[in-house]
């Protein structure tokens, strides 16, 4: 029998959407992401989940597909793209990746449910409707298109500030234009204001890319004990975000970079590079017939539903790498730069400071920022991923333990250019005084979201168990006596509104926290639930506190740190409460438990308590 069926995205005009539901008793509903599902079951839409509609050889596709598209979508204009030696889109591949990857499952999706179902006409709420359009088009199918107010964008393109004014937080979520009009005046009025502004006569200067003060205060004080010029370029988020990274600027004697200072010097020669850019976009996106072959699922095109996101985000990422571009040369020419120092391999703004650097014949080193998942399930995704990307930009890496070393080296990476230096961010969790907080009644419970790597990670299935599990810690801590749940959900913008949502719709009166440090949420708490062992398990296990890890994705049973049970796997959200209860109240369990775990960080992580000593010896040499 015919059927309407309704394709349903993030950003849909849900009153129009209602009165087209009206309108079509006969119908089935499609969501295409887990956001308009959300919104659907809230409005109680019956309503299919669109994915279900695709096989695990449909997903393997999916990755193969978008790997593809990564390889080749600018490959014939290289040249062009190419200023002052460096790839423009090879600076924001790691973004990029995510955006796309989503892109193509989400055309994957909508092909399979068309093929599946026999539809007499199909309405779409969505930004794929010339794709939609080109598919019912050969079969011969109705279409009606409705435009959403959702425009896909990189994962940056928002950003969010948290700090506290007085005793009350302000949590703000802003865009990426306008985080940089509103960061850059402060910036150069709290560096005059607070004499921040680096010396060019200071000699052998190390400059850190990105660091938050905040997590890095041992590492910054002992730069100052061992009389070590160093200079922040924080390029994202700003060094200073409150009165206690003001302080710990102040009392290390920081120096802080403002990239704007050299616009004077440069400033034509920005705005002819950016508009001549302009031209080169403008001539690349005329040639649609080799994107139309590129973008493509089975033989139909979905280059045209991408086109314009895709065009904005090259004309907005690519004319801002030109511009710190020109900005970090004057950089590298003003100062004496003799090493730079870097968490973020990946990241866009650190590849380009990498890069220039190295036209300055400057060493790079890449310390590592948390505990990468060493399953090789995501060997194909390496170079996207921001741990041992392949090939490494940085001269040098500085892994926590041996364990990374041998896991760098699986990714043959020279032996020579790994070394082992700890942990810096976890010094303060390992010299804290102990507290025992065992009957402390807090379960911190500290989220962190569906990857969206991997097409299977892209799900809204793998988002529901995520939400499920949040649920059920919900449920089992109500049930305990004095037992209270407190939630500190994951600083990226997407991930924290997920969450605040979610436990909105459980119980408004849950503690979300967000400005506050995390090992001093772990200091108070119980036990720390998270999820697929983030690197929060490190930092728990570090304050003799028992860990739990939620794993949503199956991935996670594969790493080494549940291996050697330095943590509580659970897969199946029937076995959560009888382990929670189990740390809780067995104190021989919890002994073991603890035992493991503390036997596992002996091994990850060298230098315990004192890492930030040995990365400035490392980075001292030579000097």
């Amino acid at each position: 029998m015919s059927k309407v069926i309704f394709l349903i995205q993030n950003g849909v005009d849900f009153l129009n959407l209602l009165n087209q539901i009206k309108k079509t008793p006969s119908h089935i509903i499609y969501s295409l992401d887990y956001e308009s599902h959300k919104l659907l079951e809230k409005k109680k839409i019956v309503h299919k989940i669109g994915e279900d509609v695709l096989t695990s050889a449909d997903f393997d596709k999916i990755d193969s597909n978008t790997i593809n598209c990564m390889k080749n979508y600018f490959n014939s204009h290289k040249e062009i793209l190419t200023f002052e030696g460096i790839f423009l889109p090879e600076l924001i591949e790691h973004e990029f990746f995510h955006y796309l990857n989503f892109q193509t499952f989400t055309a994957y999706v909508i092909l399979k449910i068309l093929e599946n179902e026999k539809a007499s006409l199909v309405i779409d709420f969505t930004n794929f409707g010339d794709y939609i359009k080109k598919i019912t088009s050969f079969k011969k199918i109705k279409h009606t298109h409705f435009v959403i107010t959702k425009n896909p964008s990189l994962y940056h393109d928002n950003i969010k500030v948290n700090f506290n004014l007085g005793k009350i937080p302000v949590n703000l979520a802003l865009s990426r234009k306008t985080f940089s009009r509103i960061k850059n005046p402060i910036q150069k009025f709290t560096n005059e204001i607070y004499n921040l502004k680096p010396n060019t006569q200071n000699k052998k200067n190390i400059l850190l890319v990105s660091f938050d003060p905040l997590q890095y205060e041992e590492m910054l004080m002992e730069f100052k004990r061992k009389n070590i010029n160093f200079l922040l370029l924080n390029l994202r988020k700003p060094a200073i975000t409150n009165k206690k990274s003001l302080n710990i600027i102040k009392n290390s004697e920081s120096k802080i970079v403002d990239l704007n200072q050299f616009s004077k010097y440069v400033k034509s020669d920005i705005l002819f590079a950016q508009k001549k850019l302009e031209n080169v976009i403008q001539n690349i996106f005329n040639d649609d017939l080799s994107f139309e072959k590129l973008f493509t699922v089975d033989k139909f095109s979905f280059w045209f539903s991408i086109k314009n996101s895709f065009r904005k985000i090259c004309s907005s990422r690519f004319g801002e790498s030109i511009q710190r571009i020109y900005l970090l040369n004057q950089l590298f020419t003003k100062f004496d730069i003799s090493k730079i120092l870097q968490w973020a391999e990946v990241g866009q703004e650190e590849k380009e400071c990498v890069l220039v650097g190295k036209k300055f014949n400057i060493p790079s080193f890449m310390l590592q920022h948390g505990r990468y998942q060493n399953s090789k399930t995501w060997d194909k995704f390496s170079q996207f991923l921001g741990r041992f990307p392949t090939p490494l930009l940085s001269d040098k890496q500085i892994v926590w333990g041996e364990i990374t070393k041998k896991y760098a080296l699986s990714y043959n990476h020279s032996a020579t250019n790994i070394l082992v230096g700890g942990s810096p961010r976890h010094d303060k969790f390992f010299n804290l005084p102990p507290v025992n907080n065992k009957k402390s009644g807090i379960i911190l419970l500290a989220t962190t979201g569906t990857h969206y790597i991997s097409a299977d990670s892209c799900t809204t299935s793998s988002q529901i168990k995520y939400d499920e599990y949040i649920k059920e810690v919900y449920r089992i801590v109500k049930s305990l006596p004095e037992k209270k749940i407190i939630l500190k959900p994951h600083p990226s913008p997407i991930l924290t509104k997920l969450a605040e949502n979610l436990i909105n719709e459980i119980d408004p009166s849950i503690r979300i926290i967000k400005n506050v440090e995390l090992h001093k949420l772990i200091n108070d708490c119980e036990v720390l639930i998270t999820f697929n062992n983030s690197t929060t398990t490190l930092d728990a296990i570090s304050m003799n506190k028992p860990v739990i890890s939620l794993q949503t994705d199956s991935y996670a049973n594969d790493d080494d740190i549940v291996k050697a049970g330095a943590v509580l796997s659970i897969s199946e959200i029937k076995d959560l409460e009888s382990g929670l209860k189990k740390i809780l109240y067995d104190n021989s369990f919890r002994k073991k438990l603890m035992e493991k775990s503390t036997s596992f960080l002996q091994k990850y992580m060298k230098n315990q308590g004192c890492a930030s000593e040995s990365i400035v010896d490392i980075l001292s040499k030579n000097i």
